[in-house]
């Protein structure tokens, strides 16, 4: 079967796969939107607005507690609807910041909202809308919800107003997955999603189970609360067994009851919480010292900055080099994924959600990608199906995986990604590290010595014979962290890579980024960026013929049109740069274990790997390491700042719990224990 046939096969039933949401939603007489599934309206338009302060604000008594909160203060809500819990959340939020701005400086109130909301049938966006203009006074918030609504593709979603200080991980999932793949901590629960006599699949032991172990090792003072409109009695019944001490407070709008309550331990102190869960998933404890000093300004290394200086962090950025000079100082880099077939990829989870992501993020920065932005552009990005191996690679990701067309269309010779297109790393990270909270020094780091100061973990040193103390330190130098780390177990390579600058002069018409074996962006100041190579092991930096040909060979890829070009070229110029990768082409992000004391206390994975010592995990304190983003950092840097932000804060993760233990860093020190493969000096 010919390529083209391959995917032109699938581009009926891929058209047909719309979202449930058109199915889940139909309107009142009096404009009200109501649940098919449930036949029942998501709000009452008299008084909805209302009925969820009552019910959530006020007896989740956030006013009062957000009146002196410092940090991340988490919610979790079980059925997003049309959003109207999470405005006007939002909503008092900015009313109790507001306040609190009048009596306190922003270094004192560091106070955060991360809302996590699941939704099993999604609203599309024009559903959305239409439902939330019945409340005029939440326009404002509204329209900023809407620009940021995601695709409705399952999974995690994460979105952000840092000037808000308000994050949304929206979870298009059934709540009971969902709430497996959440990991803490939680401050206040809303429970939502239709009452049990319509919604029976929701109120379940597992729900109640769920919040339990979501609810245990609160911080002192940070108990978790929980409020619902339902005041049934299995429900009641449901909390109090799951550890939660409840009361019968009156409902809304002539509703007789209604439940809150707080979670408290029932039976003697709480487990640590490595009986609960794979102990190399407990974040270390938040360090009160909000200054980090970050090694390394590329893509990872700016965008952890930035992400952490809107968490309210005082950030020294250093590299030896400045910003942006190593592998992310090329002139153009495509902004797309290539994601995997298999419908169980943890790597497509991964990515599909960097992406989303990724296209908010730079927008934020560098604006809208129109034709005459020099930073970036949104032109599309065609992956050709270059080979019949790769037709059916992409022909078994679409019938799988079913994305919208406006994520992902599916054209004769490929995949059409609409909203991608080229960005101009450099400038990226430039835009990125204009913080007030940024400060960024040119110096070469030479040691990283630990102390045992509380105040002050790490001293540096550097060249210039300067010496520094931090409390805690990020390590973005790619490949270079394993010259620096050397008793990290930090199994990345570097795999060199050319590009080739061509004259665009006589250059076919190219109004997409095109790719396949190699890329290829449209014509910036008169030039074409092609490449690059994949030299494994191979530290040369100079420029090399042989490389440049084979980026060439690689133009009749793209179509008969560009075959000219491949023997009648005017090569100008060219880069060299190193990609820092891992062996799954995941990234490594998070804190780093401490090799030996780890391999000890889990040397019986290698006997049996469901067997999991319940010890703390030996992790090195104030020491994290955000590196391995190969050639896709454009993607992937936005999303692992972000769970670096969250590892380092102590606030809700933005990605599901198989995501995190996928990108951590010591995931490659568990499987080589289980494997065998660490040597046996290291369990001494």
């Amino acid at each position: 079967m010919s390529e083209e046939n391959q995917i032109s096969e699938i581009c009926q039933a891929f058209e047909a796969s719309v979202s449930t949401a058109n199915l889940a939603l139909k309107w009142s007489e009096a404009g009200l939107p109501v649940s098919t599934q449930f036949n029942d309206p998501y709000f009452s338009l008299k008084n909805g607005l209302a009925e969820t302060d009552y019910v959530f604000i006020q007896h989740n008594q956030l006013r009062e507690r957000w009146a002196t909160w410092q940090g991340p203060f988490c919610v979790i809500e079980t059925g997003f609807g049309t959003g109207l819990n999470f405005l006007a959340t939002w909503r008092a939020f900015q009313q109790s910041n507001k306040q609190r701005s009048q009596q306190e400086s922003a270094e004192e109130n560091d106070l955060w909202l991360h809302f996590t909301s699941i939704e099993k049938y999604p609203l599309s966006k024009e559903q959305l809308a239409q439902a939330l203009a019945l409340w005029p006074e939440l326009a404002d918030l509204t329209q900023a919800l809407l620009e940021q609504y995601p695709h409705l593709t399952s999974g995690f979603h994460h979105l952000r107003w840092p000037e808000q200080r308000i994050s949304l991980t929206l979870i298009f999932a059934d709540v009971h997955d969902a709430l497996k793949e959440l990991t803490g901590p939680v401050h206040a629960w809303y429970l939502d999603g239709f009452s049990p006599a319509k919604n029976p699949e929701m109120w379940t032991d597992e729900l109640y189970e769920r919040m339990r172990h979501l609810s245990r090792n609160p911080q002192p003072g940070k108990e978790a609360s929980v409020a619902t409109f339902t005041a049934a009695s299995q429900v009641r019944r449901g909390l109090q067994g799951a550890g939660f001490k409840v009361h019968n407070p009156e409902g809304f709008g002539g509703k007789r009851h209604m439940l809150a309550g707080i979670y408290h331990a029932q039976c003697g102190p709480e487990q640590p919480p490595y009986f609960q869960q794979e102990p190399w998933l407990i974040a270390p404890n938040p360090r009160g010292n909000r200054e980090v000093t970050i090694i390394g300004a590329g893509l990872a290394g700016c965008h952890s900055a930035r992400s952490l200086a809107e968490a309210g962090f005082k950030v020294t950025l250093i590299d030896a080099l400045g910003i942006a000079q190593c592998a992310s100082g090329n002139p153009q880099g495509g902004l797309y994924v290539k994601l995997a077939a298999d419908d169980k990829a943890t790597h497509t989870d991964f990515y599909l959600e960097a992406y989303e992501l990724a296209l908010r993020s730079v927008k934020a920065q560098l604006g809208d990608g129109d034709e005459h932005n020099r930073g970036w552009q949104s032109c599309g990005v065609m992956q050709l199906a270059s080979s019949e191996k790769e037709a059916a690679r992409q022909a078994q990701f679409i019938a799988i995986r079913q994305p919208p067309s406006a994520l992902i269309e599916v054209r004769d010779n490929g995949l059409f990604y609409p909203q991608a297109g080229w960005v101009a790393p450099a400038r990226l990270c430039e835009a990125l590290v204009r913080h007030p909270n940024i400060r960024f020094e040119q110096a070469e780091l030479t040691g990283l010595t630990p102390t045992d100061r509380d105040d002050a973990l790490w001293q540096l040193s550097f060249a210039s014979g300067e010496q520094r103390s931090a409390s805690t330190v990020v390590i973005a130098t790619a490949w270079q962290a394993k010259e620096l780390l050397t008793d990290a177990y930090l199994p990345v390579k570097n795999i060199r890579g050319q590009l080739t600058y061509l004259d665009a002069t006589s250059a076919p018409a190219m109004p997409h980024v095109l790719c396949a074996n190699s890329y290829m962006a449209p014509p910036l100041s008169g030039q074409l960026c092609l490449g690059a190579t994949y030299n494994l092991n191979d530290p040369s930096t100079e420029l090399r013929d042989s490389d440049h040909q084979t980026n060439l060979d690689h133009l009749k890829e793209f179509g008969d049109e560009w075959q000219s070009m491949a023997t009648h070229n005017k090569i100008v110029g060219g880069r060299v740069g190193f990609r820092c990768t891992t062996p799954d082409y995941l990234p490594m992000v998070g804190p780093l274990a401490d090799t030996r004391p780890f391999a000890k206390a889990f040397k019986q994975l290698s006997k049996n790997t469901k067997q999991i010592p319940q010890v703390e995990a030996p992790l090195i304190p104030g020491l994290f390491v955000n590196i391995g983003h190969g050639s896709r950092g454009l993607v992937s840097a936005p999303l692992c700042a972000e769970i670096l932000t969250d590892l380092i804060t102590g606030r809700s993760s933005c990605v599901s719990r198989t995501i995190l233990e996928a990108v951590l860093p010591v995931r490659f020190l568990v499987r080589d224990i289980a494997r065998r493969k660490v040597p046996n000096d290291h369990y001494d």
